[in-house]
């Protein structure tokens, strides 16, 4: 195949290589969201992924100026469309790996794994991230463009670390444009060292973290159906819900949504309240409101003393069960 031809065919089948990348990315953070509830997904992608299309020039350069073995280059470079799931910490690649391996419309073959090269060479640090190459297991269509059983797609899976560092070395250590020196090779393998060492870090501290919330996360985890049966909406998760949470932990938990749930059939109209002030106030989306209802019902006094917002947000739930703010 002369160059000419290569982009001929290449310029023909850009858009379906396009539509492919946008589609394998919907059905990533699809399921990928389905498995990090209550987290966002705009919180756990570091940053936002976006199918990348190979330029002309770099296409040309890996199928005929590399001096790789290609017996039919357009057909075995498979990364002619690509995109990379950014993320905090190596755990969560699992996650990530997980939507991969699960979706049904695609085969998935790892092209690269950094933890069987690090168990294969554990002392030696170089670039680290997981790769695959997903093909489609049948013809599809998405918009007006068709997409061809077989069209592969590159996913990379790295955490923010990583990332990092491969944009930095990219040029330099493994597609070098110039001659990496000794020195650059050994200050890029201690910068790697240093990123797992930092990542094993950040993995302690978030174990540790998750720990200590791991209560109110189960709280958490309880109001949040009993907040859609009585509001007949999704709760939205904020950091307020932990704020209101942490306000509170002292409060028993053993049987206490249970309780919640018989406080809100027993007084009908609180569900109401909530369910018209949700739309405009960030507050009555959490399900934390509920327990606040609970708590104010009880001990109007030491809710009052704990709450960690402003008085004006609160005072509203006193008036909503007849009680007077200002005089408790």
């Amino acid at each position: 195949m002369t160059e000419e031809a290569f982009l001929e065919r290449w310029h023909a089948e850009r858009p379906m290589y396009e539509a492919w990348g946008n589609y394998v990315v919907e059905r990533i953070v699809e399921r990928t969201r389905d498995q990090i509830v209550p987290v966002s997904i705009d919180l756990f992608l570091r940053i936002p992924p976006k199918p990348r299309l190979k330029g002309d020039g770099s296409l040309l350069e890996k199928a005929f100026y590399r001096g790789k073995p290609y017996k039919d280059p357009y057909a075995e470079i498979t990364d002619k469309i690509g995109v990379r799931f950014i993320v905090l910490l190596t755990d969560d690649i699992r996650i990530v790996e997980d939507a991969i391996n699960g979706c049904e419309e695609w085969e998935a073959s790892k092209d690269r794994d950094y933890e069987k090269e690090q168990e294969e060479n554990p002392i030696q640090f170089d670039y680290a991230a997981v790769h695959y190459i997903v093909r489609g297991n049948s013809d599809l269509s998405t918009g007006q463009v068709s997409i061809a059983k077989g069209t592969p797609c590159e996913v990379q899976v790295k955490t923010i670390l990583q990332h990092a560092y491969s944009e930095l070395t990219h040029d330099t250590i493994y597609k070098p444009k110039v001659t990496a020196t000794s020195l650059m090779k050994r200050t890029a393998a201690k910068s790697m060292a240093l990123i797992e060492a930092t990542n094993d870090y950040f993995s302690q501290v978030v174990s540790q973290v998750e720990a200590s919330i791991a209560p109110d996360k189960a709280l958490t985890a309880e109001l949040a159906p009993i907040y859609s049966e009585f509001i007949k909406e999704q709760p939205e998760l904020t950091r307020t819900e932990a704020l209101i949470l942490d306000a509170f932990e002292e409060v028993p938990k053993d049987d206490l949504a249970a309780q919640i749930s018989a406080f809100l059939s027993d007084k009908g109209f609180i569900a109401d309240r909530i369910a018209e002030r949700a739309a405009s106030k960030l507050l009555y989306r959490q399900p934390a409101i509920l327990l606040v209802y609970f708590l104010v019902a009880r001990q109007p006094a030491a809710t009052k003393a704990k709450w960690p917002l402003t008085p004006d947000e609160l005072r509203p739930i006193y008036v909503d069960l007849g009680l007077n703010f200002d005089a408790i």
